[in-house]
């Protein structure tokens, strides 16, 4: 039976869940996440999956293809959710990444073990070859892309707006200016978010509301 593997994240901020309980209802075959929120199970297309993890609602979807899936589980719900595996900007990079790979970049660029052994052209062209630095590029840019959704699933308009009553282009200048980093995103609650807003907003209008400094636009010429 072919195995397939699945990316479990955190529906709210988009951090890796471990120790989620993965079940094939067909097979009654079982598997669990890893640390970094990875599980790998046998499954066919068609079969369904039931996913369980204490202080997140379950999820159960039909797996429609055999290729990486990516779940979200939604914390706090205990109401079992049907969803459907789908492509999200991440997964979009990960196709990337996967392209890469089929061009010779094996294991994010990092040499397996026999490699050297099996192939030497290609443990070489893993350290050295253009589309390895283009790939190693390409994964900076993608974990940067993914930590800048899990900021965006939180500190969203309509909770800056329901909190501040800012509109319209103040609310876009305030939440340029003041767009939490990461690493705390990942750690707030819901209090946390709400208490980050009202004193950044108080703090903004001490200030006099400021708008952010831009970039002038620059003028290109025309091309003869």
């Amino acid at each position: 039976m072919p195995q397939i593997s699945g990316l479990v994240l955190e529906k709210t901020t988009g951090k890796r869940l471990a120790d989620v309980n993965v079940i094939n209802l067909r097979t009654n075959r079982k598997s669990i996440s890893n640390n970094f929120g990875v599980f790998y199970i046998d499954a066919m297309v068609g079969d369904s999956l039931s996913l369980t993890k204490v202080g997140y609602g379950s999820i159960k979807t039909t797996i429609n293809t055999l290729e990486d899936i990516l779940l979200e589980m939604q914390p706090g719900m205990q109401i079992e959710e049907v969803v459907v595996a789908r492509k999200t900007k991440q997964q979009d990079m990960e196709d990337i990444l996967r392209d890469f790979e089929k061009k010779g970049i094996y294991n994010g660029g990092k040499n397996r073990v026999g490699t050297y052994l099996n192939s030497p052209a290609t443990a070489l062209y893993n350290l050295f070859g253009r589309e390895a630095k283009n790939m190693k590029r390409f994964e900076k840019f993608m974990n940067r892309e993914v930590n800048e959704i899990a900021i965006d699933r939180i500190f969203t308009q309509k909770v800056v707006s329901e909190t501040t009553d800012l509109e319209g282009e103040e609310l876009l200048n305030f939440m340029e200016l003041y767009r939490p980093p990461y690493e705390s995103v990942i750690k707030w609650g819901q209090y946390d978010l709400l208490n980050y807003i009202t004193t950044s907003f108080k703090s903004w209008e001490a200030q006099g509301r400021p708008a952010p400094v831009r970039l002038p636009k620059l003028e290109i010429p025309e091309q003869n």
